[in-house]
């Protein structure tokens, strides 16, 4: 089986998060080490809680079934938390089988949604000097197809607010 240009692309950049997650996480250990060794276990013991939230969004995406999405997604959560954007991710029930993927999802789909993941990932790179920036990552069923919907916004104004209709083509 031969894999397209964008699967390379995100397999590499995969290996990249997971050298960045692995990083980040010596540091976490770190840090309530270090809080641990100060006697100051409820900064440590905080110090986690935040961080745990944190990776609650991203472990949401072990529900999809459908390991392209799944790689897509991860990579525009990570990004946006790199680019200090706090995500949260929504989809229905109903996304975490596989019969839903498989009736559901077409090869076709992995090019148009990279590339949209990395127009949102443009533009939250550019609102890093903004302070309370979020964003909110949503995939829906529509009839004929999937939509993904990226809303990105600070406590005033809507950053970036698009939709991407995956429609379904006939097999």
């Amino acid at each position: 089986m031969m894999m397209s240009e964008v699967e390379h692309v995100l397999l590499s950049e995969l290996l990249q998060w997971y050298t960045l997650q692995r990083h980040d996480y010596l540091n976490h250990w770190q840090v309530i080490m270090g809080n641990l060794q100060l006697q100051q276990p409820e900064k440590a013991l905080a110090y986690m809680k935040e961080t745990v939230a944190l990776q609650e969004q991203e472990q949401k995406i072990a529900h999809i079934q459908e390991p392209a999405l799944a790689a897509i997604l991860l990579g525009l959560l990570i990004g946006l938390r790199q680019n200090g954007i706090k995500a949260t991710l929504d989809f229905p029930e109903g996304m975490k089988k596989k019969d839903f993927w498989r009736d559901h999802w077409q090869e076709e789909y992995v090019a148009g949604l990279y590339g949209y993941t990395r127009e949102c990932l443009d533009v939250s790179s550019q609102s890093q000097l903004l302070s309370n920036v979020t964003a909110e990552v949503y995939l829906f069923e529509e009839l004929g197809g999937l939509t993904c919907q990226v809303i990105i916004e600070d406590e005033e104004t809507v950053l970036f607010d698009k939709q991407l209709k995956l429609e379904m083509t006939p097999k």
